[in-house]
């Protein structure tokens, strides 16, 4: 094949526009510090990254999620362990009242004390977390129990949150018990006036009850509290284990970088120089 001189200075071109090209993806790279900017660099690379960045923010939101339902069971067993303290008190003073030798003036104090414990026990039903009352069910906006109205005011609604890919947890407790506790201090305060012989029987009865079903909940309440600790736990080590992951699908190294940058420079100055002499002066020019 005959090989003329403008097809020297072309394929001499296309080289150094090859070399150029390289220098300018190094120079970028270093500039970013990643091995691309779009898709059409790497498509395969930019493919893994959009699967690893949604998977990123799918753990971003799970452990949003998870401070939430965290924050709100807490609260939650903080206003169960002040009704517990509520129903312990009530107890005592039920026990104290049931002895036949108090006088009429002995059981109004008792009788004023539990009043008191009931609105006590109606503002711990009437708990809520940034105007969310915990205890209404869906109905979080609404006061489950006014002070003008004994009446449970939410539902039996659940609130669920994703705390990982596909589960749920309900972190609410159904508030409606506490219209039995509020009832059964009502009771109380009415027998220490009228019915004295209930208090050892029928009054201890329903409240040792009541206490075992606060045990209850605040067992299932703090069984949620322990797992979503635990989700919470892993997810933030998925975050880190994935952040690496996608670290290392889009970061360059550095160092690896710079010497690849330094080769293509003495690439293309080597081409340079081997272009200044292929490039030689033409028959047509000694003729001139």
């Amino acid at each position: 094949m005959r090989v003329t001189n403008g097809m020297m200075v072309s394929n001499l071109m296309n080289n150094l526009q090859n070399n150029m090209e390289r220098l300018d993806e190094h120079n970028r790279q270093l500039s970013t510090g990643k091995k691309f900017d779009v898709p059409s660099d790497d498509p395969t690379g930019a493919v893994r990254s959009m699967s690893l960045n949604t998977t990123i923010s799918n753990n971003e939101q799970y452990v949003k999620n998870s401070d939430e339902g965290l924050l709100w069971l807490q609260t939650t067993d903080e206003a169960l362990s002040q009704a517990s303290k509520v129903l312990e008190r009530t107890r005592e003073l039920v026990v104290y009242g049931a002895n036949d030798t108090l006088s009429a003036i002995d059981r109004k104090g008792i009788k004023d004390e539990i009043v008191e414990l009931k609105e006590n026990l109606t503002e711990i039903a009437n708990s809520n977390i940034n105007g969310r009352y915990l205890f209404s069910g869906n109905k979080t906006l609404n006061e489950p129990y006014p002070t003008s109205d004994s009446d449970y005011k939410g539902d039996y609604g659940e609130i669920s949150l994703e705390v990982s890919y596909g589960t749920e947890l309900t972190i609410n407790q159904n508030g409606s018990f506490f219209k039995d506790l509020l009832d059964e201090l009502s009771n109380i305060a009415d027998n220490l006036d009228n019915n004295p012989s209930k208090l050892s029987d029928e009054n201890l009865e329903n409240l040792d009850i009541s206490t075992d079903k606060m045990l209850s909940i605040r067992a299932e309440n703090g069984a949620k509290q322990k797992r979503l600790e635990l989700t919470k736990d892993r997810l933030e080590k998925d975050y880190i284990k994935f952040k690496n992951l996608l670290s290392k699908n889009e970061d360059v190294d550095i160092a690896e970088t710079i010497m690849n940058l330094k080769m293509s420079e003495n690439v293309y100055r080597a081409a340079l120089s081997s272009g200044s002499r292929i490039i030689q002066p033409s028959l047509v020019d000694f003729v001139k």
